[in-house]
């Protein structure tokens, strides 16, 4: 499969403001070397807990940050490389979590579709016009509202010009950085479906990042389970949700509220502290929350390996006895 984009040993250190002038300076570590792959025309899903660093990586990979180390490819070209950078304007877009703010309230929906389309694609305006339109159409919304403000919409609408944006410049990646996570539920799956109506119509490739478990197994073609800025489990959608190996995905699927009355909710150690992701400890960064936890892993952090076709863990356990489960 062609990739879009190949990760290696990607970090990002945001510096922690000194609170004492002759202090040692810290890092704030929410990438801590993340090695991925996006392939073309899939979703890769991306979960973990609030600061385990998905919207970080999805900013990296898109230029958005700049990396403190490691490096980015895409479609074979570095991202550092000014000539690359200058095709993934064209070629990369994003879709933002909040539609109330990630819309300019001063401009009418045909300013902000157009916008982009002046700018990257050089079009005329009788051009730009006629794009614009058909844009609304295919995301749903009606050509009667072109020259009205984001005050005058709901959230799903807006979310919707804010799908026609991203997708004005024929982009071939788009990150979807929790995308649904403002809406309403009845909304969110409206969105989701219209995310995968584009995706088969235009060939595109997303990586989509949110909480919603369900929702994610329900778009993705692999999974990736971030915790404290690492990789800790990588897989295609039926192994994280049917064989998950690493303890913190089990964590993770273990939280989903399910409406089973009969069976009662077996207490883990999740509720335990989450460390900084300025001071983590040495060895494996999940040690303080794993009930399976061994010495070496007090020690050495472990490194992804594959389990099986496509299945990656990052686990001791798993590296030595084939299974996350305590031995």
């Amino acid at each position: 499969m062609e990739k879009i984009f190949e990760i290696k040993n990607l970090k990002k250190y945001f510096p922690v403001k000194k609170q004492k002038l002759f202090k040692k300076e810290k890092f704030l570590k929410a990438l801590d070397g993340i090695d991925l792959e996006i392939y073309k025309g899939e979703t890769l899903g991306l979960v973990g807990e609030s600061g385990s660093g998905k919207s970080t990586l999805g900013k990296c990979i898109t230029g958005i940050h700049d990396i403190s180390e490691g490096d980015v490819y895409f479609k074979g070209k570095n991202i550092k490389d000014k000539n690359t950078k200058k095709i993934m304007q064209n070629e990369i877009q994003a879709i933002f979590q909040d539609p109330y703010s990630s819309l300019n309230p001063t401009l009418t929906v045909y300013e902000i579709i157009a916008e982009p389309i002046k700018t990257r694609l050089k079009l005329s305006e009788s051009e730009t016009k006629k794009k614009v339109v058909k844009l609304l159409e295919k995301v749903g919304l009606s050509k009667e509202i072109i020259n009205k403000k984001p005050s005058q919409f709901s959230g799903g609408q807006r979310q919707r010009i804010g799908i026609a944006r991203a997708i004005s410049t024929d982009p071939e990646f788009i990150l979807c950085d929790e995308p649904i996570s403002a809406l309403d539920v009845s909304i969110q799956a409206q969105i989701v479906n219209l995310l995968e109506d584009l995706q088969k119509e235009l060939g595109l490739t997303y990586l989509f990042i949110a909480h919603d478990l369900a929702m994610v197994e329900h778009i993705s073609h692999r999974i990736g389970v971030l915790y404290l800025g690492n990789l800790v489990e990588i897989g295609k959608v039926k192994d994280i949700y049917e064989n998950p190996m690493h303890p913190y995905t089990m964590e993770l699927l273990n939280s989903v509220l399910k409406p089973e009355v009969n069976k009662k909710k077996i207490l883990t150690n999740s509720n335990k502290e989450i460390p900084s992701s300025i001071d983590l400890p040495a060895g494996c960064v999940f040690q303080g929350r794993c009930p399976y936890k061994t010495d070496i892993c007090l020690k050495e952090c472990p490194k992804l390996i594959e389990v099986s076709p496509g299945h990656k863990v990052s686990c001791h356990n798993i590296e030595k006895f084939g299974t996350c489960k305590k031995i």
